[in-house]
């Protein structure tokens, strides 16, 4: 069963996170859930995604007919949500979407894809079985039909780890480079290049920039650590280079980020 990791950090849209199963954490980062069944005056808010490798199968249940998107973003997006949206979602860790859907992630433009439209894959049909049923269930039903779907994607394609997860896992400790952890798994560095675009859509490069980058909106948001060593810890050279990688990142300066993200007293 799904468990509850975070429980409204954006109230405005009754946001809740949930943990996956442990078979699937290798694949799936989480559940989301944003919107609820009471009554509310329609508002419109702006949220900005941050990439991280992952990519999103998003159940859109606000119409009697639910929509079914896909999506993979390489850039940090800003995307409008209502109040009146009932949405449920699988983040699928780097690598996830590749193993569990077949999905070929570096292929993708940056876009929503709409499934039954746009493409529609071999399982988009079982899906749509699991998403009629959970149509008129609650929540904590939904989720476990989806992760029962997702178990059986795993199943069907006989799922083990792949190495991959182990060059993932060792590239987004902060301080190790490319040529490093090629080394430590006996990988020419063409190859992990190679293996990281075709199965997680990404370079090096770009995987460590988002998860820097990550460690930085942390430590910004929840800590009051200067911003020189927020820089260094998350290793980059100086003050000057961390703050340009982080405006053309995130659109904004450290300085901005911590004042949006530090509550009011």
């Amino acid at each position: 069963m799904a468990i509850l990791l975070v429980n409204d950090p954006l109230p405005h849209l009754s946001f809740q996170k949930f943990a996956p199963d442990q078979r699937l954490t290798d694949w799936v980062q989480c559940y989301w859930k944003i919107g609820s069944t009471t009554t509310q005056t329609a508002q419109l808010f702006t949220e900005k995604l941050y990439p991280d490798a992952g990519a999103s199968l998003t159940i859109n249940f606000s119409n009697a007919t639910p929509v079914i998107t896909f999506a993979f973003n390489r850039q940090t997006q800003a995307t409008t949500f209502s109040n009146q949206d009932y949405l449920v979602s699988i983040r699928f860790a780097p690598t996830g979407a590749y193993h569990l859907l077949g999905i070929t992630l570096h292929e993708l433009a940056e876009e929503n894809y709409l499934l039954g439209e746009d493409f529609t894959p071999s399982w988009y049909h079982s899906l749509i079985a699991c998403v009629e049923q959970m149509q008129s269930s609650p929540l904590t039903s939904q989720l476990y039909l989806l992760e029962q779907w997702l178990l059986s994607q795993a199943i069907s394609n006989q799922l083990v780890k792949s190495n991959t997860i182990k060059v993932i896992k060792q590239l987004i400790q902060l301080n190790n480079s490319t040529s490093y952890v090629g080394k430590q798994l006996g990988l020419t560095r063409r190859t992990l290049e190679r293996r990281l675009k075709k199965e997680a859509g990404v370079s090096p490069a770009q995987l460590q920039q988002f998860y820097r980058l990550k460690a930085a909106r942390t430590l910004l948001a929840d800590s009051q650590t200067p911003i020189t060593d927020i820089a260094l810890q998350c290793g980059y050279y100086d003050h000057a280079h961390f703050c340009h990688a982080f405006h053309n990142f995130t659109f904004e300066t450290p300085l901005q980020y911590r004042k949006r993200k530090t509550p009011k007293v």
